[in-house]
């Protein structure tokens, strides 16, 4: 029979129930508080950035340039979904040119920017937090500091610096296709003629949309880039800290970037 005494009392039940939710909230300000250090100590010695230029067009192709493809792959069908359920949710005494401004206010808005960084998120912030995690735990970051490298600034400023210069190309290459996208979808799906859908865009277009959308770009890609080097820098317990680390640079990212989307919106617009 066992022992009575190992198990715990009603009231250390309900005290581990007020524990959890309490440590829960210190380790998010404790890791808040780490990430603000690097991303102080980055930007402290971001003059030391033009040592590493080579770094940061290495990572400016391989977040934008290998980033291309898929970005247009969902733009594309971004767009195309946008005109074919827009068209369909309008009634027929509203003008069909509707669509078009109705594709172009979305896209430019909202949809490329946030999807743009959603994808991206599993994409680019996966990769480098397991390339900085992978770093971590085989000690190579241990032997830059060794050699009197500054692994901030040899590994995290070149990643930012890419995200933050790329993130805001990728998006505007995504409204491009998806603004063709849901021309296409209109015509081909919906019926709606060509001209009918560039009239309603050319009504509705405005510059500073244009610019919200990549002004949101811009801020995504540093959220991405700095959360998934904070990530990286911190793994421990090997191959298994690695993988722990990338789903929540990922689940991290997301998150931040619906957040921070909301407050975009709320403040600029």
């Amino acid at each position: 029979m066992t022992d009575p005494t190992n198990h715990p009392s009603l009231a250390e039940r309900i005290a581990g129930l007020f524990h959890r939710p309490g440590r829960s909230i210190l380790t998010f300000f404790e890791h808040l508080g780490r990430y603000m250090s690097t991303i102080g100590w980055m930007l402290y010695n971001f003059r030391n950035a033009k040592e590493y230029s080579g770094n940061i067009m290495q990572q400016m192709v391989m977040i934008g340039n290998n980033s291309i493809p898929i970005v247009l792959f969902v733009s594309m069908f971004v767009g195309m979904v946008t005109s074919v359920q827009s068209s369909y949710q309008l009634y027929d005494w509203i003008p069909r040119s509707v669509v078009g401004a109705l594709v172009t206010k979305s896209v430019l808005l909202e949809l490329t920017p946030l999807l743009t960084a959603l994808v991206l998120a599993g994409k680019v912030g996966a990769t480098i937090t397991a390339e900085l995690g992978t770093m971590r735990v085989t000690e190579q970051i241990d032997a830059l500091e060794a050699l009197a490298f500054d692994p901030v600034s040899f590994l995290i400023t070149p990643r930012v610096l890419a995200g933050i210069l790329m993130f805001p190309v990728l998006v505007i290459f995504g409204d491009l296709v998806a603004i063709l996208g849901g021309m296409f979808g209109a015509s081909a799906i919906a019926g709606i003629p060509v001209e009918a859908f560039v009239d309603g865009m050319q009504s509705s277009f405005e510059t500073w949309d244009a610019f919200f959308g990549i002004i949101k770009g811009t801020v995504f890609g540093f959220i991405i880039t700095s959360v998934s080097c904070y990530q990286g820098f911190q793994v421990q317990g090997g191959s298994e800290g690695v993988g722990k680390a990338t789903m929540n640079s990922v689940v991290v990212t997301c998150l931040s970037v619906v957040v921070m989307d909301f407050v975009l919106a709320s403040v600029l617009l």
